[in-house]
């Protein structure tokens, strides 16, 4: 059973939330970013308390972390659906995927035309002559969603569909996010797998890219929901965009700038694309970055379409796991992306 969201009394983590060493390293600026991190992550499903814990960073640095354990669930919407059922289903009996820079809606005609849509007449996702789509869903359709190269038989042309109450267990995510962003040395390269790119509010993960070309390859299709987010057995839930509607945002400090969403695996904010007044802002970095009175570098998020979350990170990255109990090292690589 998922736990509800629970309440974090101030009282009382000034006793739990630090290891010892962790304890003598810590500044005032660090313990006031604990605090504020603390407060809005207040509404996610958390499990145990957040706490301040050693870490070292993807570029060496040894540093002090915002540590927390959430639930791979969103904490304000449901999720799904993703696919659908037979070529007659509407838009909202399916979900949605990337396709030419722009979210399409999933439904029965989209499955209906893939060897159109991708101009290869090795799509064939659905019975001619009942219309039923081909799809694998249950425990199965979490197994092909972790792994799209397992060992199941899967054949081409299927629609994976993996639903949380198909996992059998609750998973959850622990993430080490710097409590004060250390500068990285090389900013060129795009986002890498190894440990997202930040979390929600809500306690969903900002995923890496989703691996399109593997997916597609195998004449596949892993669709998103309505929020961009989809599931697997490893991640649980998780969102690979930024959709209106979807995840707890937070007005800032600053009159007409866009909200704030979530934190960077690096320890810098993340905001919504737009402002009040509908516009992006015009002096992004390559990162989606910039620096404004009041509310310090941050980031902005690109659309939905892009698969990018965000460009790159500006600063050391920190870490996460399916092991609450694991110590963040983030300077060694991890594995292959997972969809």
């Amino acid at each position: 059973m998922i736990p509800g969201p629970r309440m974090i009394a101030r009282s009382v983590l000034p006793a739990l939330m630090l290891t010892a060493t962790a304890a003598q390293a810590q500044t005032e600026a660090e313990t006031a970013r604990f605090d504020q991190l603390v407060a809005r992550f207040q509404t996610a499903t958390i499990v145990g308390v957040p706490s301040i814990a050693d870490c070292t960073l993807s570029g060496g640095t040894e540093s002090l972390c915002f540590k927390i354990t959430t639930v791979a669930a969103p904490s304000d919407h449901i999720t799904g659906p993703f696919c659908p059922r037979t070529i007659s289903d509407t838009a909202e009996q399916g979900g949605t995927w990337f396709v030419d820079g722009k979210v399409r809606d999933v439904d029965g005609a989209f499955i209906a035309n893939l060897a159109e849509i991708y101009g290869d007449d090795a799509w064939q996702m659905y019975d001619p002559e009942t219309g039923e789509i081909y799809r694998r869903g249950e425990e199965i359709g979490c197994i092909v969603a972790g792994d799209p190269h397992n060992e199941t038989g899967q054949p081409d042309n299927i629609c994976v569909d993996c639903e949380l109450g198909y996992i059998g267990t609750t998973v959850t995510q622990t993430y080490f996010i710097p409590l004060t962003p250390v500068a990285a040395t090389d900013i060129s390269g795009r986002i890498g797998p190894d440990s997202g790119i930040g979390l929600a509010f809500n306690g969903v993960k900002f995923d890496a890219p989703a691996p399109m070309d593997l997916i597609l390859g195998g004449h596949t299709l892993g669709p998103f929901d309505d929020c961009t987010g989809h599931i697997n057995p490893h991640t649980g839930y998780h969102y690979h965009g930024v959709t209106d509607g979807c995840g707890v945002r937070i007005p800032a400090d600053v009159d007409g700038h866009a909200e704030m969403i979530g934190v960077a695996m690096d320890g810098f904010d993340i905001y919504a694309r737009l402002g009040a007044d509908g516009a992006e802002p015009d002096d992004l970095d390559a990162c989606r970055g910039h620096d404004v009175d009041g509310l310090g570098y941050h980031y902005h998020v690109s659309a939905a379409a892009e698969n990018q979350v965000i460009g790159c990170f500006t600063g050391q990255t920190g870490c996460s796991t399916g092991d609450p109990d694991a110590i963040c090292d983030a300077s060694a690589r991890r594995g292959p992306p997972r969809p």
